[in-house]
């Protein structure tokens, strides 16, 4: 089962937000506490103004107690705090009084000129009290020494609706918040992790053997470590694969030279052998067998020659502009008198135009002679080989046609697997190595191996060259 990989971005999203809500909730709390305080002092500056008012409106002349207060400065207390509005004033012993019959403050003594405020409840209904305590210019006749309390209240159900209301503006002002910082940080992820994106299409666009070390400056100072270790994990690589194809090539070379002077002697083995006919097919038989070694050797070494160029042009990237219609018609002359002897009928059909395209010439070279040579060598007496040159607004298509035995879909969906051979091939002599080569070579000349059935038979194997491609006229 395949461990499901979380990314950087729900990583740093689960490990930030915790601590983002967790910072907005003891903020929402101290503002809370900050808010209900700042509702209460503009409520209860309304308070403190209708306690100034009463104060002055207070009468104890004829030495009992009076207030001439306007009934519409209540009606418009309630219309501002829409609550309602009680009042009420009484001596400190409790034996005179006017108004409301509001509940005494408990803090009584302590009141001062100054109000002072706090909650109560009157009749079951929270109230908002201020309070505060007065000597009359004229006292009391019964007790000229007695202070004044002045009470007034208002309902809470307008400062609860108001800081009910503030609160869910700052929930609403915070969640916004929180999800706006959840989208920066994503957006902020994406735009940091571009170039590692980019990078790693890069290498995921690179052909096999590109081993070239990475080399980014964009990339983030934390993904240098990785980028290092990939750099040297390919290096080993690289280093592993040179010596491989170097031993390749040295045991190629070493075994031609034995090989060739073992067939000649073979040759001379059955010259002497003539009289004896049982000698000869055997002399025969490890000819042919000879023969193949020293195919699969020479493809080998072939091989070799095509990794080590494709080393070197990724290490470079440098291509040459090939006359294409000049190195076809050459590679089909060079090989006219093995298809002659075969008695094929061997053509060429190209444009009059030169087609000119970007690549390795003597790679071009040698995949195109791959292809006739398994066309000739497939394809029986007396068939048809045709090379074609074509080109199309977007390819240019090198193609060898021939209606010899073909391949079947298997096959084709197989080819270019180093060592394997179709259905076809095993009759004949060959190495398995002839497809591989022309496969890897396409790779290095940014060219695609097509490999098709035609209706009328035989194969059609075709080079595809893509962009880009660089044409020139005379």
């Amino acid at each position: 089962m395949k461990h499901k990989q979380r990314s950087l971005k729900s990583t740093l999203l689960w490990l930030l937000l915790p601590i983002i809500v967790l910072i907005m909730l003891t903020s929402l709390v101290l503002s809370l506490q900050t808010l209900k305080t700042q509702v209460n002092q503009a409520f209860d500056r309304t308070l403190a103004g209708a306690l100034r008012s009463i104060e002055v409106n207070i009468r104890t002349d004829h030495g009992g107690l009076s207030m001439e207060q306007p009934f519409y400065l209540f009606e418009f207390l309630e219309l501002a705090t829409q609550s309602p509005v009680y009042f009420r004033v009484f001596s400190e012993d409790g034996l005179t009084e006017i108004g409301f019959s509001l509940p005494s403050p408990t803090h009584l003594r302590e009141l001062t000129p100054n109000p002072s405020f706090y909650d109560s409840n009157y009749f079951g209904e929270k109230i908002r009290v201020a309070a505060m305590a007065i000597y009359p210019k004229q006292g009391l006749s019964y007790a000229p020494s007695t202070r004044l309390i002045i009470l007034v209240a208002e309902g809470l159900n307008a400062r609860d609706k108001l800081f009910n209301q503030m609160i869910w503006q700052t929930l609403t002002r915070d969640l916004i918040t929180l999800v706006i910082f959840a989208v920066i940080i994503s957006i902020g992820i994406i735009f940091a992790l571009r170039p590692l994106q980019q990078l790693s299409n890069k290498i995921a666009n690179r052909n096999e053997n590109d081993l070239r070390p990475i080399i980014e400056q964009e990339l983030p100072s934390e993904i240098t470590p990785l980028v290092d270790a990939i750099n040297t994990h390919m290096e080993r690589y690289e280093r592993k694969s040179r010596l491989q194809r170097q031993f390749l090539d040295d045991a190629s070379h070493q075994l031609r030279t034995p090989l060739a002077v073992l067939n000649t002697q073979l040759g001379y083995a059955k010259s002497l052998a003539d009289k004896n006919s049982e000698m000869e097919e055997v002399l025969i038989a490890i000819q042919h067998r000879l023969s193949k070694t020293i195919d699969i050797t020479n493809q080998l070494l072939t091989l070799a020659k095509v990794q080590d160029a494709a080393d070197k042009l990724h290490q470079h990237l440098q291509f040459d502009i090939v006359n294409l219609s000049e190195l076809t018609q050459q590679t089909v002359n060079e090989l006219l008198p093995i298809a002659r002897r075969k008695k094929l009928d061997y053509g060429l059909d190209i444009p009059e135009h030169t087609i000119w395209v970007q690549g390795v010439a003597w790679l071009i070279r040698e995949a195109l002679s791959n292809l006739i040579t398994n066309a000739i060598k497939y394809s029986p007496k007396h068939s048809q080989i045709t090379i074609l040159l074509r080109e199309t607004h977007t390819h240019i298509l090198l193609s060898v046609e021939d209606n010899g035995p073909g391949m079947s879909a298997e096959d084709i969906a197989l080819a270019g697997k180093r060592f394997r051979r179709g259905e076809a091939g095993r009759e004949q002599q060959g190495s398995g190595l002839g497809l591989a080569i022309v496969q890897t070579i396409a790779e290095i000349n940014h060219a695609e191996l097509e490999l098709t059935s035609p209706p009328s038979g035989g194969l059609l194997a075709t080079l595809k060259f893509t962009p880009p491609i660089l044409q020139k006229t005379h």
